[in-house]
């Protein structure tokens, strides 16, 4: 009688998490690795960004702005950057340190 139950054994199901759990790993893996890549490119780009609303800032007040927070306040960005943290000193130097 007992050949003739149907289903799996826990050994077959035990082999068949281990398989996608593997490749679930794998998986999440190659995405970080694709996710990471485009990170220094949107740094450099949201420095640029940075740096034209500074100039512009600069232009209508006759003092350059403290910090990204503070270009943001004005509207001279949308948003504050989720990149990076923007300081700016009183020579108008950007200093970028990642978040």
């Amino acid at each position: 009688m007992l050949g003739s139950q149907k289903g799996y054994t826990l050994v077959e199901l035990m082999v068949a998490i281990s398989i996608l759990g593997v490749l679930s790993s794998t998986a999440m893996t190659a995405e970080q690795k694709y996710v990471n890549a485009g990170k220094p490119e949107a740094l450099r780009i949201e420095y640029k960004t940075i740096a034209t609303a500074t100039c512009a800032y600069m232009n209508d007040n006759n003092r350059f702005p403290s910090s990204d927070v503070e270009l943001a306040a004005q509207g001279y960005i949308d948003s504050v950057p989720t990149l990076a943290k923007y300081t700016i000193d009183s020579k108008g130097k950007i200093t970028q340190t990642p978040r």
